[in-house]
């Protein structure tokens, strides 16, 4: 079994730190992990054949739910924020300021559901992803909605259809926002893999299948865990079963 002082382990931080100083330019790099390399960079909503078609229904149905359960965010990104965290389609994909976040989603995943494929590191340079929309800067949401409206512009494209995605700097309106420093991508309409349409801001990393214990000594010595990730009563619960030595009768 390799370890975190295994060469091959070596090689792989290696690797992500060329990747980044590649991508970087000074800027910002920000980081997400999949369990599976197989798969592509997709926002939920994307996934599903008539998900443009039922976004607004979707955003307005759980407005007007949600209102009975807590108080109706004044943004209409914070809305969509909310939406992306109960697990409701949008056409947000999530990533992080912080590597070891998105090793966790890579290795944690991969091993919990017994894949025999190997994940995935992403580096996203922000920055010169919204370049690609003749934007200069990484909108902070929801300061900047008077310049950049959820719903005019993927709506009703006022003032611009979008034809990239787009890096947003969220507000933390959650536990689990500000424990994965989480931050976000926001999605046009292609369903093409973004590391291939934009691949000066974007590089992917395979994660081997081999090197998945390597990762896991690496994040419980770092002590990113369950309860760390989602440091809520859904995240205490999964890492007390998880953690306590229970051993199942059948």
């Amino acid at each position: 079994m390799l370890g975190i002082t295994s060469k091959e382990w070596a090689d792989f931080l290696e690797s992500v730190k060329i990747a980044k100083n590649e991508i970087s330019a000074g800027d910002t790099v920000w980081y997400r992990g999949q369990n599976n390399y197989n798969y592509y960079l997709l926002p939920s909503l994307l996934r599903y054949e008539n998900g443009i078609d039922k976004e607004t229904y979707l955003f307005k149905s759980f407005q007007k739910f949600g209102e009975r359960i807590f108080e109706r965010r004044k943004s209409e990104w914070e809305t969509l924020f909310e939406m992306q965290h109960y697990g409701i389609p949008t056409r947000l994909l999530d990533w992080s300021e912080t590597f070891g976040i998105s090793l966790f989603f890579a290795a944690f995943y991969n091993n919990s559901s017994n894949l025999e494929e190997d994940a995935a590191i992403y580096l996203l340079n922000p920055t010169r992803l919204n370049g690609y929309s003749g934007k200069n800067k990484v909108y902070a949401i929801p300061r900047d909605e008077n310049e950049y409206s959820y719903s005019n512009i993927y709506w009703k494209n006022i003032p611009f259809a979008p034809n990239a995605p787009i890096s947003i700097e969220p507000i933390f309106i959650n536990s689990r926002m500000l424990a994965q420093r989480g931050m976000f991508t926001v999605h046009d309409n292609s369903i093409e893999p973004i590391e291939i349409r934009f691949p000066n801001a974007i590089r992917k990393l395979k994660l081997p299948k081999t090197l998945i214990p390597a990762a896991l000594e690496f994040l419980d010595l770092s002590n990113i865990n369950e309860f760390t990730v989602y440091p809520d009563m859904g995240g205490i619960a999964d890492f007390l079963r998880k953690s306590s030595g229970l051993v199942y009768r059948y």
